[in-house]
């Protein structure tokens, strides 16, 4: 009965990924998103301020196009990490691990050899920097073709740029 009411769980949660573009769970504190989509840019919440304490987030990226999903690799771009001292991004791959922890944050392009990805941000209870935020783009390439990661995250990073005014939408979407 237990085993049976887990397999129908994780088919409800697939079902419910899997018919969504992208889907935010929790409240600011803890929350997981799903993006689905060959593009998109993601910043920090309160990007223009500082982001909230103790706040864990969960973002996959999973590209679900049909002409894609088994033709393509991720460049990950870093736009900006201005993390504060005790926060990190953690970026996960059977392949690859990476952390970006802290002040000591470099900004060179990841190219991850597949459709899906995921990382965790994580902030501490302590905020030292008066600012604090990140962003982060990415965009599937098309295997087998010779692509410059640097000219293609100097495209997303020049696109990447949230108003000022933008409360709601703190992602962009890229075709």
């Amino acid at each position: 009965r237990d085993m049976r009411s887990l397999i129908l769980g994780a088919i409800l949660v697939g079902v419910v990924v899997a018919n969504s573009v992208l889907t935010h769970s929790g409240d600011a504190n803890f929350c997981c998103y799903y993006f689905h989509n060959a593009s998109a840019s993601m910043f920090s919440h309160h990007y223009y301020q500082h982001y909230e304490q103790t706040t864990r987030c969960q973002y996959i990226i999973d590209v679900k196009d049909p002409d894609l999903r088994d033709n393509c690799d991720l460049a990950l771009c870093i736009k900006n990490l201005n993390l504060d001292i005790g926060d990190f991004i953690n970026i996960n791959h059977r392949d690859i691990q990476v952390q970006y922890r802290g002040t000591k944050t470099p900004s060179y392009p990841i190219r991850i050899w597949d459709h899906k990805v995921t990382f965790w941000f994580s902030s501490d209870t302590y905020d030292k920097a008066e600012k604090a935020n990140w962003a982060i783009s990415y965009k599937c390439l098309k295997r087998g073709e010779d692509h410059d990661l640097c000219n293609v995250c100097d495209d997303l990073n020049e696109k990447a740029v949230l108003p000022q005014s933008e409360k709601e939408h703190w992602y962009r979407i890229w075709y």
